[in-house]
């Protein structure tokens, strides 16, 4: 046997037992190696009927992907009520939309941001022409940015080269209304693009619709065409939608029957069937909910979606035809879960609790089942969002 020198054998026993300075050595190395991403946190700024809005504007994280943890670099402020956020695929921008009502200005609006390490620089913003956007979302070139408002309106702006947003090039106004005394008036509540840009989806929680639109790039006086609708169950308020990563499945929660639905999705056609609904909330659960938010895990196996009364985050299973399963009900361990999101590794969940000023992380094990990892003090947090 070949003896080591003495400065080989130290090593190999540091490698072998560890020492103080060994393991600080090794963490330092882990630390290195982990992927960081950008997380940002919007927030209710103002009192409004619905919240006792607390937060300063648009916070800004840093995610560990080693540890699931977020370390807070900065926060955006003089914006009001960012209720929804999007990044550029790109990660160079962040929009942003401005959750107000008459009280504040005529209409509400969106904002864009140049992201800038540790804070963000104003680009422009533009009217949403309704009030209460409530969602915002960017197609994967940076053409385009669609936004929802829930008072009835939906609005297409056309992106600069500086990330900026020109004015809008196409608005519309819904009709309509449902059975449920939410449903008086439409309500649309999330436009969402085809995994391959080419359709947006807009479920209407007042009509109990998703209305189809084929999207079209090359054409700024006619961005979008209606190309047909999916009707949910009645009552059913649709809100938050969602496409499988390798499934001709697309998923959509319902706020109002605590449901999510299946449906089958033509990604030529653009057209969904409903194939199903499965309730979110425990049997026998008799209290007052209602649903906010879905989202898939990236490697496509589970599903989890979010319960305001329950305070819980539900998860499913996805077998391979796309059919959902009952996982169990984890604790938000605060209240009313308005969204979360789902880290890019698929390993961890971040709840933000409305009404209670925190966001709970939880980790996602191998059968999805969800457990307690830390918790994260942020006022009245309303939407999480990651970045590059």
């Amino acid at each position: 046997m070949q003896h080591l020198k003495p400065s080989a054998l130290f090593i190999a026993f540091l490698a072998l037992f560890g020492c103080e300075s060994g393991t600080q050595t090794t963490t330092q190395v882990v630390k290195k190696a982990a992927k960081t991403y950008s997380a940002f946190v919007g927030t209710y700024t103002r009192k409004e009927g619905h919240v006792n809005g607390k937060g300063e504007g648009i916070y800004l994280y840093q995610l560990d992907s080693a540890s699931g943890y977020l370390d807070k670099i900065g926060v955006q402020k003089e914006i009001v009520n960012p209720s929804f956020l999007t990044p550029s695929a790109d990660g160079k921008y962040l929009y942003a939309v401005e959750e107000i009502g008459a009280a504040v200005d005529k209409a509400g609006r969106v904002v864009a941001y140049r992201q800038a390490g540790d804070h963000l620089e104003k680009i422009n913003q533009q009217s949403t022409f309704a009030f209460a956007p409530c969602h915002v979302s960017t197609d994967g070139k940076g053409r385009y940015v669609f936004v929802a408002n829930y008072a009835g309106a939906i609005a297409v702006y056309p992106i600069a080269e500086n990330g900026g947003l020109g004015e809008a090039i196409y608005k519309e106004a819904f009709q309509g209304k449902g059975p449920h005394s939410r449903q008086d008036a439409p309500h649309p509540h999330s436009v969402n693009l085809s995994p391959d840009d080419r359709f947006l989806y807009v479920p209407d929680l007042g009509t109990d619709n998703i209305y189809i639109y084929s999207i079209n790039y090359k054409d700024a006086k006619n961005p979008l065409t209606r190309v047909g609708a999916t009707k949910v169950q009645a009552a059913g308020g649709p809100r938050h939608f969602t496409f499988h990563p390798t499934l001709n499945k697309a998923y959509v929660v319902n706020e109002l029957s605590c449901k999510v639905t299946e449906m089958n999705w033509d990604k030529t056609t653009g057209m969904l069937d409903t194939v199903a609904s499965i309730s979110t909330l425990p049997a026998g659960y008799k209290e007052s909910n209602t649903c906010s938010d879905l989202h898939i895990t990236s490697n496509g196996q589970f599903l989890y979606a979010a319960n305001r009364g329950h305070n819980s985050i539900v998860g499913f299973s996805i077998a391979a035809n796309g059919k959902l399963s009952l996982i169990g009900h984890a604790s938000t361990q605060g209240e009313v879960p308005r969204n979360f999101a789902i880290s890019p590794d698929g390993r961890f969940l971040y709840a933000a609790n409305q009404n209670s000023d925190n966001i709970l992380i939880l980790s996602i094990g191998p059968d999805g089942k969800l457990k307690f990892k830390k918790e994260e003090k942020v006022f009245t947090p309303v939407c999480v969002r990651f970045g590059k």
